[in-house]
């Protein structure tokens, strides 16, 4: 038993010498040494060793015949054949440990590392020529192109032109520089993938991310994991985001956030787009507007909303603003006031809300309608109403009786966060239920007069002011029946006002199917005027 052990111990040792490939050498002077040994060969002045497809370059050796082994010193180089010369390994260095058993090389002192247009300088490299993978593990500096990478180790796998780069990684682009734990990088198609903390430094911008890739060729990218971009006035938030550095073009999805500091507003949803050179800014699924104020902000839900920098120029000082649009199932709460519409225009220079499509505006007590609602706001207070056509303003007298103003246009004043004044222009009509100091129900006041001025005090009519021709006529209290003191195109919409912020996203079918159906209308036409009408980009002349 024991001699049958050791002769499969013998044969199995006899084949794993025999199947290593020889190093085969030349050089102008082969000596020994007594005190080397007769194994240890010295060679000097052109030294030239050849295992397998490699081959290397030195001035002086010593070289172990038997271990298959050699230290080479001077003038070291190294050659990696590939299919082609592109794809061909070059090493350079001062000193080269190499063993043929294990095919593997360890150049140190001022080691530099070609292939095609890649350029690696390090200190110790140690490549293993059987896998064509290189590892330095005390600084690196890689230039690739335009881009150049370095690090504390590094990796190079050279049949897969990636290198991977771990610790204190920066890379350094004429538009930018990047700051990274991890970063793996294809020196062919220049693409890097970042694994770990990564910032994105230009004179313009700021990125971060914790996960995703930057194509260095095309300047696109993608990042993921509790990634942002910002620039000096504005930040962009996302669950992933990508970016076109030389369009400008941004795109962020789930979980977005878009802030403009100067203007103190959010912009959030789960689909975003920015354009940087512009400032424009779309959001959908979700989307919502915050204009930021201390203890009192305003809440806007839509189901598309849209940002855009506009300016005027006063006193040659230009001052730049945003306009806010929303479309479709807009709803809007704030402290003071809530609305709802299909559309809405917000300017931000000017504090004015202009609202389209079936508007609708609750004021403390009163809701507010007309075709077109236009909200003008002071010092973050609405400050003054204006409606046109078909312009009413209702308020509850009791749990069945409504006080209601009528008019082909109207002007609402707002003073401590009440309607004090109402401007009533043309078919002007009012109905008012009169009470005594005890609010018991007196007589209802029927009044017809083509404009007046209408005065309240805490919600209760103090007086009014008729022109041309007023007619009116109070009645006793339980004569009229609900019909009879209901004005046309009368519609309470208390049910969908929103009481909280949360509320803006609460919409009745009603309200759709209502909205719909116009929005349904206005797309129609809008398809019949495109059939006659050429588009044009309007930035383009």
């Amino acid at each position: 038993m024991k001699k049958t052990l050791f002769f499969i111990l013998f044969i199995l040792n006899f084949n794993l010498v025999f199947s290593q490939t020889k190093i085969d050498f030349d050089s102008k002077y082969l000596f020994t040494t007594k005190n080397l040994g007769p194994d240890i060969k010295i060679l000097t002045d052109s030294v030239v060793f050849k295992h397998e497809n490699s081959i290397m370059f030195c001035d002086s050796a010593l070289f172990n015949y038997e271990t298959n082994y050699f230290d080479a010193f001077g003038n070291v180089r190294l050659i990696k054949p590939g299919k082609n010369l592109e794809d061909t390994v070059f090493l350079y260095g001062d000193t080269l440990h190499y063993s043929g058993q294990d095919k593997y090389a360890k150049v140190r002192n001022h080691v530099i590392l070609k292939k095609d247009s890649l350029l690696l300088e390090t200190d110790s490299l140690d490549y293993d020529l059987d896998k064509n993978i290189g590892y330095y593990y005390n600084n690196g500096i890689t230039v690739n192109g335009e881009d150049t990478l370095k690090s504390v180790f590094g990796y190079y796998f050279a049949d897969d032109n990636e290198f991977f780069f771990k610790k204190n990684v920066e890379v350094t682009n004429p538009r930018f520089k990047m700051f990274s734990d991890t970063l793996k990088h294809n020196t062919q198609t220049k693409i890097s993938y970042f694994i770990g903390p990564t910032e994105i430094i230009s004179d313009s911008n700021y990125i971060y991310c914790e996960n995703g890739w930057y194509d260095h060729n095309k300047n696109i990218s993608q990042f993921n994991k509790n990634a942002y971009f910002k620039n000096n006035e504005q930040k962009l938030l996302g669950d992933s985001l990508y970016y076109n550095r030389n369009s400008g073009i941004g795109k962020a999805f789930q979980n977005v956030t878009f802030k403009d500091s100067i203007q103190n507003v959010l912009l959030k949803g789960n689909n975003g787009f920015y354009n940087e050179n512009n400032g424009f800014f779309l959001m959908t699924d979700s989307a919502r507007f915050i204009q930021v104020a201390e203890n009192d902000s305003l809440f806007m839900h839509a189901d598309t909303l849209q940002s855009y920098k506009d300016s005027v120029i006063v006193n040659d000082t230009a001052h730049v603003f945003r306009i806010i649009l929303a479309f479709h199932h807009v709803k809007t709460y704030k402290s003071d006031f809530q609305s709802m519409c299909d559309s809405l225009v917000y300017n931000l220079l000017d504090s004015v809300f202009e609202m389209h499509t079936n508007p609708v505006m609750w004021s403390d007590s009163n809701q507010l309608t007309a075709d077109y609602i236009e909200i003008q706001t002071y010092k973050n207070e609405v400050d003054e109403i204006d409606m046109i056509q078909n312009a009413f303003i209702i308020s509850q007298s009791d749990s069945v009786r409504f006080n209601q103003i009528f008019g082909d246009e109207m002007t609402a004043y707002i003073d401590d966060k009440k309607v004090s004044e109402v401007d009533v222009k043309g078919n002007g009509k009012s109905v008012y239920f009169i009470r005594d100091d005890d609010n018991k129900l007196i007589g209802v006041n029927f009044i017809d007069c083509k404009n007046m001025d209408i005065y309240l005090k805490d919600n209760k009519l103090d007086k009014i002011w008729f022109y041309e021709k007023p007619k009116g006529k109070i009645h006793p209290p339980l004569t009229l029946t609900q019909s009879e003191t209901t004005l046309s195109g009368f519609k309470w919409e208390e049910q969908n006002r929103p009481l909280k912020k949360e509320d803006i996203f609460i919409w009745k079918e009603a309200q759709k199917q209502q909205l719909n159906e116009t929005s349904s209308e206005n797309e129609n036409t809008a398809k019949e005027d495109l059939k006659n009408e050429e588009i044009k980009d309007p930035n383009k002349k």
